[in-house]
């Protein structure tokens, strides 16, 4: 049981990474001019990320950042 738990705790941490790399990597993606922010023109090719813009835009100022994305998603989806 010993041997187990460090194990498991690597596998939980790999696991937690490739999923941060994998938000990060979609959302990097989707930010078409690169300057850390999703925005309505951004996301038109996606219309189900869209629809809800206003719920992933946590402080209203019209635009989606990386720790946004990641909340909504963590959140949400998961």
């Amino acid at each position: 049981m010993r041997i187990l738990l460090p194990f498991i705790g690597a596998l939980l941490f790999i696991s937690q990474s490739a999923l941060a790399l994998d938000v990060k990597q979609r959302f990097d993606h989707l930010d078409k001019n690169n300057d850390g922010y999703l925005t309505h023109s951004e996301l038109a090719a996606q219309p189900q990320l869209l629809n809800s813009f206003s719920n992933w835009d946590e402080n209203q100022d019209n635009r989606i950042s990386l720790a946004e994305f990641k909340n909504y998603l963590t959140t949400n989806l998961l």
